[in-house]
């Protein structure tokens, strides 16, 4: 008891800390994983040897750090490729843990060179060159290119026209030597670096002629990372053994093995021992349960992302920003978010921006208080009008909203019920359903798909840099990450502003304003921030995710205890 009450004392200073407008000083559990063999005699899970099992859902099965479309897919990604900069805890780059050995910027910030380590080798047991590198990069502008990165490499010289198809060879990347590469880029942008930091990809092995031939390798990646693909069985799990020529020291565990588990079995599985680490869903009742593992370390941190419910603007019902507000203030966000986390998880969201980041916005946010009357007023003024029978119609059609999530998530069936259920009192007619995750995906990312749904829900992992182009550019709509087809040309000009700008206080005063017009505009129906708690068996160490870091970022460091 004396834990638990602890751990909420500290849940609850996080969240106040956010409801007041927190900065990337939050504080986390973490506690030391120190445990000796003699202490696992009654561990679940002690006897299963020198391999780290995870547990989770979701895994699509696109192994390509160039076209992968999932959360989950990037945690096994991130073990089998590195990237030429390392992601530190902070959320800064460096050359420490990096392919790249040191990088240069011109003095105008127009040319970027990488300049490569030597003898680091592929899975396959060739060497990483430059011309793998430059490969990657034109990879992701071929005319045929599907996967969501383009919008990141899109200022390199020459760029637009290979993607148009008008260029065969792109002029700002040349080649200077077997480990030297050279970037020319249009415009010096804030994000250069980060953008441009990409896991290479062996040109000897993924270079095909169609993009759909290098699909085929998906489920048979060749990185450079610590681990490298055994076995991959779909919907069931994905096995990686450890790389004895790991560049930075082969691992200190043989393996690891991603396990597909239900959401509802996730926890019951870490209790057996058949799982080493899960990344649950913290509601309140999970944390109540994790609470009662002796065997097992909560590492709890703020997650940087948000989850979203994202309207098709290709519906004209929706390009009335009286209609998204109404529905906004007519869902009663709060009180879910007080239901399902209670005052220790999580916290509702107002704008695309994370409270771990140095952007976050202190005040001035609509919070979008659950107002059935003003809802309704906005409806009203927008011109969809209730009738006899309790639906609003206009024009004679009728304010009906499909409304697609998926169902392995609590939440994401919660939640749309709960909408459901308020917007009925609105005179708004929603239709749910519900579908797996991944073929929700794969739904909203394919353009022909554009007048399928109405609605969706999903959540985004951000990076350090507050940055919105990806999510919001008229420029990635499907197959990019702006699915919801959103454009605002003063949000445009923003967004462009605000990497154009090298100065970070002026920086932060261009996404505040941002974070105003997101909040006002609304994409999006921004619905949570929640902490990112991990369940860690007691025999796992150097096992750290953090606000910045996945798992995989010292992937080599983790050890286990064993009897």
């Amino acid at each position: 008891m004396k834990k638990r009450v602890a751990l909420l004392l500290v849940f609850a200073l996080v969240v106040s800390m956010f409801l007041v407008g927190c900065t990337t000083d939050t504080p986390s559990v973490t506690p030391d994983a120190d445990v000796t063999p003699e202490e696992l005699v009654n561990n679940p899970g002690a006897n299963r040897g020198n391999v780290l099992t995870m547990g989770g859902t979701n895994l699509n099965g696109v192994f390509n750090p160039i076209t992968y479309s999932t959360a989950y897919d990037y945690w096994m990604i991130g073990a089998m490729f590195d990237a030429l900069l390392y992601i530190k805890e902070d959320g800064s780059l460096s050359t420490e843990g990096g392919l790249a050995e040191k990088y240069e910027v011109s003095e105008d910030g127009k040319i970027v060179t990488w300049y490569l380590r030597k003898g680091v080798k592929f899975h396959d047991g060739q060497e990483l060159t430059a011309e793998d590198v430059a490969f990657t990069y034109d990879a992701i502008m071929r005319p045929d290119y599907q996967g969501r990165s383009y919008n990141l490499v899109r200022d390199i010289v020459g760029a637009e026209e290979r993607k148009a198809g008008t260029a065969d060879t792109v002029p700002g990347i040349e080649i200077l030597d077997n480990y030297t590469v050279r970037l020319t880029l249009k415009a010096a942008k804030a994000t250069t670096l980060r953008n441009l930091n990409i896991m290479p990809l062996p040109k000897h092995y993924y270079d095909k002629a169609t993009s759909e031939e290098m699909a085929a390798l998906d489920r048979d990646p060749v990185g450079t990372g610590a681990f490298k693909m055994k076995n991959y069985q779909v919907e069931q799990f994905c096995e990686l053994e450890r790389f004895d020529d790991y560049w930075n020291g082969a691992a200190k565990i043989d393996g690891v093995i991603y396990k597909m588990v239900a959401r509802t079995n996730e926890l019951s599985e870490f209790e057996i021992g058949t799982i080493d680490t899960v990344n649950f869903e913290n509601s309140v009742e999970n944390y109540e349960i994790v609470d009662g593992f002796d065997h097992g370390i909560l590492l709890n941190r703020w997650n940087n992302g948000y989850a979203y419910v994202a309207f098709n603007f290709n519906q004209p019902k929706f390009q009335d920003v009286r209609v998204r507000q109404a529905l906004v203030y007519g869902v009663d966000r709060a009180g879910f978010v007080q239901s399902f986390f209670g005052d220790i998880g999580g916290a509702v969201a107002h704008a695309p921006i994370s409270p771990v980041s140095w952007a976050f916005p202190k005040s001035g946010l609509n919070e979008y208080k659950y107002d059935p009357v003003k809802a309704n007023q906005l409806l009203d003024e927008a011109g969809w009008i209730k009738a006899a029978d309790g639906w609003r119609y206009k024009d004679g059609e009728k304010l009906a909203i499909n409304w697609k999530s998926y169902q392995e998530a609590e939440w994401a069936i919660k939640f749309p019920a709960l909408a459901k259920e308020n917007w009925k009192e609105l005179g708004v007619d929603l239709e749910i359903e519900l579908m797996d995750f991944n073929s929700l995906g794969t739904l909203v990312a394919e353009p022909a798909n554009k007048d399928k749904w109405d609605m969706f829900n999903m959540a985004w992992g951000l990076t350090a840099d507050p940055d919105m182009q990806s999510t919001f550019s008229k420029g990635t709509f499907p197959p990019g990450n702006n699915r919801g087809y959103y454009y605002n040309e003063r949000v445009e000009e923003l967004m462009e502003k605000g990497v154009l700008e090298l100065d970070q206080a002026k920086r932060k005063e261009i996404y505040q304003e941002l974070a105003q017009l997101f909040n006002e505009d609304l994409p999006y129906m921004f619905v949570y921030v929640r902490m990112n708690p991990w369940m860690v068996n007691k025999r796992v160490k150097n096992f750290n995710p953090t606000e910045f870091q996945y798992w995989w970022h010292n992937a080599n460091q983790i050890e286990i205890v064993t009897q």
